[in-house]
């Protein structure tokens, strides 16, 4: 028989020792169960696959999302052009009731916007007016609700009439 250091003899129990509290589990390694999972890596992140696609789902909403967007921005561009147009369509009769006659862009200076030019068409007399605003840039692909008409020139005149109307809805 064996002596152990403490002088006692060693004793080698084939059943496991028994711990207060918690169940007795075989370390790390001891275990066939514990190797194999021990020998492999675990994977962490997105395959490729996973990528292409979430790539191919985004792509098919901004698809669907962009065009929509841009003809949202368009209207709001239009939107300012025609507040624009109505101020100085309001400023036009303010200068009417002290003068003999309309204003001229030289005697009351155009609005200016970002995406629309102003000017009048022709020269303002003693009864009309017509104040006009043109668009630039993309802002000239500006269609109204129904498509079929282009909203890239927006008129306004001494009567109120506002044309094209479908554009002024």
């Amino acid at each position: 028989m064996d002596i152990g250091r403490c002088g006692r003899p060693l004793v080698v129990s084939i059943t496991p020792p028994v711990r207060k509290g918690r169940k007795w589990r075989p370390k790390q390694g001891i275990s066939g169960e514990f190797m194999k999972t021990r020998n492999k890596k675990r994977i962490l992140g997105f395959t490729i696959i996973e990528l292409m696609i979430v790539v191919g789902i985004v792509a098919i909403l901004l698809a669907i999302a962009y065009p929509s967007y841009i003809k949202y921005v368009r209207k709001g561009n239009r939107g300012e052009a025609q507040q624009l147009l109505m101020n100085w369509a309001i400023n036009q009769e303010i200068w009417r009731s002290n003068n003999v006659a309309y204003a001229t862009t030289a005697q009351l200076t155009a609005p200016t916007g970002d995406k629309y030019t102003f000017d009048t068409v022709g020269t303002p007399d003693a009864t009309t007016y017509i104040l006009e605003a043109t668009a630039t840039g993309d802002q000239v692909n500006d269609v109204s609700r129904d498509g079929a008409t282009s909203c890239a020139t927006l008129r306004l005149n001494q009567n109120g009439v506002k044309t094209p109307a479908v554009c002024w809805e």
